[in-house]
C-alpha cells in the first residue's frame, strides 16, 4: 500500500499528500509519515516546492485533527466503542486513554509527534470527553508543526538516503505500534484486575 501511495506523488503531488495526511488523522491506517518524508525528498530534487509541502502537510494534519475532534464531540463515546470492537484498534484506543490519564495535555503533544500512530485515538478521546477546544488545539497545533517540520525536512536534507530513511521510519513506527499494543494490553488487564478485586472485596 505504501509503495502505491508513493507512486502517486509524481502525478498528483501535493493533492495526494493532503488527502493521505488528513484521512490518516481520522484513524485510517495510511502511510502519512513515510509519504511526507518522501515528499521532502521530491522537494530536494526540485519536483515539489518545499514551502508548499510544509504548508500543505500542516494544513492537512490540522484539518484532519479538527474533524476527528469535532466528530467525537458530536457522536461522543459511540466512536470509541466502535473502535474498541475492532481488534486492530482496541489496543490503540486503550493506549490513548492510558496516555491521557497519566500525562494529561502532554499526551496530546506526544501523540502528535513521536507517538503519532496513537494520535487519532487521543483526539477522539479528547473530543468524546468534551475537552476544551482551546486547550486541545493549542497543544495539538504545536505538535503538528513539529511533526510536519521534522518529517518534511528529514526527507529534504537526507534525500540521497531516502530509501534507507523511509525503511528506518517504517521500522520505528512498527516498533512503536508494538510497544503501544503491549502497554495498552497491560493497561486493560490491570483495569480488569482492579474491577475483579473490587467485586471480590464486595463479596467478602
Amino acid at each position: 500500500m505504501t509503495d502505491y501511495f508513493l507512486g502517486l506523488i509524481p502525478d498528483y503531488g501535493l493533492w495526494i499528500v493532503f488527502a493521505c495526511v488528513a484521512i490518516a488523522c481520522l484513524g485510517i491506517p495510511l502511510p502519512s509519515s513515510v509519504l511526507v518524508l518522501t515528499s521532502g525528498g521530491f522537494a530536494a530534487a526540485g519536483d515539489l516546492d518545499i514551502l508548499n509541502v510544509l504548508l500543505v502537510t500542516f494544513l492537512a494534519f490540522a484539518l484532519g485533527d479538527q474533524l476527528a475532534l469535532n466528530a467525537a464531540r458530536l457522536v461522543g463515546p459511540a466512536i470509541l466503542e466502535k473502535l474498541r470492537s475492532i481488534g486492530r484498534f482496541r489496543a490503540l484506543v486503550a493506549r490513548g486513554e492510558l496516555l491521557l490519564e497519566q500525562k494529561g495535555t502532554t499526551a496530546i503533544f506526544l501523540s502528535h509527534t513521536i507517538l503519532s500512530p496513537v494520535g487519532p485515538y487521543v483526539t477522539y478521546i479528547c473530543g468524546a470527553s468534551k475537552m476544551s477546544w482551546l486547550k486541545f488545539s493549542t497543544t495539538a497545533l504545536i505538535g503538528t508543526a513539529l511533526w510536519t517540520i521534522t518529517y518534511t525536512m528529514l526527507g529534504y536534507l537526507l534525500a540521497s538516503q531516502l530509501t534507507t530513511l523511509t525503511e528506518a521510519v517504517r521500522n520505528f513506527l512498527g516498533i512503536g505500534i508494538a510497544l503501544i499494543c503491549f502497554s495498552a494490553s497491560a493497561f486493560v488487564i490491570y483495569r480488569k484486575w482492579l474491577v475483579f478485586k473490587a467485586k471480590t472485596g464486595q463479596l467478602v
